[in-house]
Parts: structure tokens; sequence; C-alpha cells
């Protein structure tokens, strides 16, 4: 155990019963800094769904990564442009497309950044998707890594080998097996969208650390492997009372639930079809699905029946549809996006499931909702914490919930919700539902100075390093009337967080070893001990969820009005589960190598 003493502010800290005396946390609110930030209009790629937050360049501030292939670095801004919010205050300058090496990519590619070979940079990982075509072996490359030079600049393609020729729609990376290589999971979509259920199984890559570049072994789940079928070849005949093993999968995480050790498999299932948790038993290697035991499965309303209302439009069509009753294993969920914390603050780690949800699938298709952990591994849905818009008997409307997050925005110490909802001609946007009291959500979009319509992929970071964090947005106008998108093209936002109050948070970007444990630290758990007694806990994911999801790699805590950490436990994500405490902490911005000391950094 090491103990550590800090100074905060010009304010030395003799004992742990002194300190700088409790701040009054501000009142949160966001506002664009987009332009100020050099993101403005003239910028905008056409396609601008795709956000993401990573240290490409190793100075510890985020960069920005914008529709997966443009370059975006985090730098000083010497020149202190007008808007600027400090002197001298931040810049997002973009590195020419012809000097990253990313390729310019296709519709439905799958980019995400990752230290894959613990040399202290960040790699891309880039996966394909393939809309509605059967596909022959060599019809498409599929998945790649490029090594990262550590400038905002790439290394060639290098394609993995041995992976089967499939659609991928999700990706998610973490330290499965904790032996120190980050592992890769591969989510795939349908063998054909709209003439069968089958999907494709979906991959397990292990990292393996025998090489100097990554290698990988994949492993499917399910466990059977794919068939690959010719355009004009009839699919397997799978009746409505069928399950078929392979779901079209649209998210994936990789989180440690049950504190245990081993990493679970959140697997998010579209179609209506049942979410899989996969989970190994302790000296067990076999995968089991405890979707259904847990209750990560779906919500408990099964009975597939259509609502009479839809059932009567439907009819009257031409030709008209017939809509019966559907099957179990079709009545539950469109799962896009997830995010894990500890929503109770009880020490276990619960799940906000994010969902499509048309008012005309009726009761039985699920809405966004977030799940509590009890027992281990075993979930229950929490009705004081709804985000259920549509109500239990709607007669018309959508929920397009394409992605969600859980973060303390207000620096209370307990956590929020923000929904970005998109896709749909109703009113999808961004939303941020705040933890106002223990077990209670409000939605204060509009209080909070947020108005973003057509809202795609987000991305959390503290782009200035005061202690909150700032969210990037895409917008896209799928699905908007010609009246709505008139005079206004897509735009990115980089909304700042104004809620900067370094007396009410601690930030810690961490660093593994490379040998026993991630580089990135993927999987790490921290839990701080507060005056008082009351203990929050985080665990840093980074990348997972819908469509390539990834926030900055830094945990962050809200201390609400407390001015100490009396315990700081880190739990490293490696097979000895190795622990380092660190006392009387004061709030700021840290960085922590394994087996280092605590330090602050400069703002």
């Amino acid at each position: 155990m090491q103990t550590l003493s800090f100074f905060v502010l010009a304010c030395p800290l003799a004992l742990a019963t002194q300190g700088p005396p409790k701040p009054e946390l501000p009142e949160p609110g966001f506002s664009n800094a987009s332009v100020a930030l050099g993101l403005g209009p003239t910028i905008v790629p056409e396609t601008i769904a795709r956000v993401l937050f990573t240290d490409l360049n190793g100075d510890g501030m985020p960069d920005l990564v914008v529709d997966r292939h443009r370059v975006f670095l985090n730098t000083m801004d010497e020149l202190n442009r007008e808007g600027a919010k400090r002197t001298p205050g931040r810049i997002f300058l973009e590195v020419p497309a012809e000097k990253t090496g990313l390729p310019e990519p296709a519709p439905s590619t799958l980019v995400v950044f990752a230290d894959l070979d613990n040399d202290g940079h960040q790699d891309a990982l880039i996966t394909q998707y393939f809309e509605s075509v059967a596909m022959q072996p060599g019809d498409a490359k599929g998945t790649a890594w490029y090594r990262g030079r550590g400038d905002g600049t790439f290394g060639p393609a290098q394609f993995l080998e041995g992976l089967p020729t499939s659609s991928t729609s999700a990706v998610a990376v973490g330290d499965v097996n904790l032996d120190g290589y980050l592992d890769v999971f591969l989510g795939n979509w349908y063998v054909r969208y709209g003439v069968s259920n089958l999907g494709y199984p979906n991959d397990l890559l292990w990292g393996d650390p025998s090489g100097k570049a990554p290698l990988f072994r994949r492993e499917s789940l399910p466990g059977k492997s794919p068939r690959i079928f010719d355009v004009d070849e009839a699919l397997p005949d799978f009746s409505t009372e069928t399950d078929p093993d392979g779901r079209p999968t649209y998210g994936a995480m990789i989180a440690d639930l049950d504190g245990m050790g081993g990493p679970e498999i959140l697997e998010l299932n579209y179609g209506r079809r049942w979410n899989r948790l996969w989970h190994q038993s302790k000296g067990n290697a076999l995968w089991e699905d405890i979707g259904p035991a847990s209750h990560f499965d779906g919500d408990l309303i099964r009975h597939g029946r259509y609502p009479q209302w839809a059932i009567e439009a439907f009819a009257k069509r031409v030709p008209p549809i017939e809509r019966e009753p559907e099957a179990p294993f079709r009545s539950n969920g469109n799962t896009f996006d997830c995010s894990v914390g500890d929503v109770d603050n009880d020490g276990d780690f619960d799940i906000l499931l994010t969902t499509i949800a048309h008012a005309w699938a009726g009761s039985s298709s699920d809405r966004s909702r977030i799940l509590l952990q009890g027992e281990p591994l075993t979930f229950t849905q929490a009705p004081t914490l709804s985000l259920n818009r549509l109500g239990e008997n709607p007669t018309g409307g959508n929920q397009g919930d394409l992605f969600g997050e859980l973060a303390d925005l207000d620096h209370d110490g307990r956590l929020d919700v923000l929904l970005s909802s998109g896709d749909y001609s109703d009113n999808q946007r961004l939303r941020i539902y705040l933890q106002e009291s223990a077990g209670a959500l409000t939605d204060r979009t509009a209080e909070l100075g947020v108005d973003h319509d057509g809202s795609q992929q987000l991305s959390l970071a503290d782009i200035d390093n005061d202690g909150d964090l700032d969210i990037a947005v895409g917008q896209t106008f799928n699905r908007f009337s010609a009246e709505q998108k008139s005079g206004r093209s897509p735009a990115l936002k980089l909304l700042l967080n104004e809620c900067s109050n370094a007396g009410s948070s601690l930030t810690i970007q961490l660093e593994g070893d490379g040998i026993h444990t991630n580089r990135d630290a993927l999987g790490a758990v921290i839990r701080a001990r507060l005056e008082g007694g009351q203990v929050l806990s985080r665990q840093l994911i980074g990348i997972g969820g819908h469509a390539g999801k990834q926030h900055a790699f830094t945990i962050h805590f809200g201390l609400g009005e407390a001015h100490l950490i009396q315990e700081l436990t880190v739990i490293w994500p490696n097979r000895q589960h190795k622990q380092e405490v660190f006392r009387n902490v004061h709030p700021g911005a840290y960085t922590l190598r394994e087996g280092g000391e605590l330090k602050r950094r400069s703002q």
C-alpha cells in the first residue's frame, strides 16, 4: 500500500481531516464549442454519424476522429483564436487525409482505436459490414488492423487471417482472458436481411502475445461454424417457432459485471431477438449464455401480440399484411447499445440498455431501460429509473435510442443518463437525464442548454482537463422530412460541460505494464471511498456498444461535496488481480502507471 499526500491549489495538506473547503457545486450546463475549437461547418464531411475520442499522439489529451477516418489532434491554441475558452485554449487541428493512412470508409465500416500490440501507441481496428448480400469467400477482405505511429498516422493494413467472410455490425475490445493482451469480439449481422432470421455466428478473437504484431486465435460464439450461402441458394427453413443460433448483433461489450475478475461479454441483438450474456465459470473454459437466468436477455413481456390498431392498419395496406403474434424468441428488443456503471452506488455494476421501439410492435417490444444488479449476475428493471417515452400501450410513434451512456455529468456522485436518438421522423434527439436524487431520473435536456436532433454516435472525454466530461455527438437527417431538412446540413457538435469545478471531481488515466496488464488498462476497476464512508465504483471499458462506440480511456468520478478521497483502490485487469491502494487523495486529474506513483496532471 502507498500513502500519498498532495498539494491542492496553494494549500498544503497537513492532516487527512484538513483541506480546502467543500466545493459549492455549480449548476450544470453545456455550450456548443465546435466552431471555437476548430470543428466548424467547413470541416464537416458528408457523413458525420460516427465520432469518437482517443489519444492518438500520447500527450494525455483526447483527440477526435470524425467519420472513422478524419483525425483531429487536440493541441494548445497558442494563437488564442477568437472564441477560445481560456488563454491559452485548445484547438483541434486536422491531420492531412493523405498522411493518416486510414482508408475512406464504406457506409457501414466500423473503426475503433486501441493499443493492440502494447507498444504505447493506439492502433486502428477496422471491420466491414455488408448490407443484404450473400457473400462468397474472397468477396471482401474484412477485418484489418493498422499499426499506430503515435502521431495520428498509421501503417498499412494488415488483414486478420483465418476469419470467415461475414457481415460485422459491432465490435468490442477488452482483455477477456486477462493475459495482458487485448481481445476483440465481433458481432455479426444477418446472413440475408429480410429473408431469414439467421445471423452469422459472432467471433471472439483471442489476442496472442507470442509475436511482436498482434496475432489472433478465433473462437465462434455460440460455437457453430458459419455457412456461406450463395445468393441463389435457399436458406434453411426456420419456422416462426424456431430460434436459430445466429442472432443479428448490433452491439457488444466486454465488462466484468460480477467483480470476479473474469469479464463477461454482452451481446446486444436486433430483430426483437434475445440478448446474450456470455459467461465463463471459474475453472471452466466453456462459454455459457446466462442471458435468460440473469434476465439480461429481454424484459418479461413476451406475448408477441400486436396492438389491434396496428393489425387493422397493416390489413389496409396494398397488398395487406397479416400480423399474427410473434413467437417468444421474436418478442423482445431491438437492442442497439449499452453502458455499464454502478447506478445505485451499492458496489455492483448495473447496465443501461438502449433500444429501437415502435408503437405498432406492441408492448412486448422492449424499451430502453436500466437493469440493477442485485445477486451476482442477476438483474432487475428499475421502475423509478424509467426511460420509456412511448408508454406501455402507445397508439403511434417511435423510440429510436441508438446510443446511451452512464456518466456523472453534474458531479453529485450519482450516474446520469445520456440517450442519443435518431433515424426516425418523430422527436429524436440527444437527451440528458440527471439522477438528482438516488433512484430517480429527471429529463433536464432543455435546462442544460442541449438542442440536438437527428442525434447519432456520442463520445465522452475531458477535452480541456478541467475535471468534467464533455460530449462529442454526430448528426444525420435520415427519415427527416424535406421541411425538417430545409436550409440545414448535418453538423458535428462538441458540447463543453460548464460544470467545471476541479474540487468536485477526480479523473485518472491508467497505464498497464504491457506485460501482465494490457497497456490501455481496459477492464480496470477503481473504487473511491469518500468521507463518510460512501464508496463509488467505476470500470474502464473504453470501447463497446453500438457501431464501435468509444470514449476516452479515462475513469471519472463526480465527488459531490467531498473534498477528500480517503481510500482509492485500483484493481488492475490481470490474472493476479493486482491491487494498489492510495490514501488521502484530493480531487483533481491524475495519471497512474502500474506499480508507480499517482501523479497530478497539470491543466
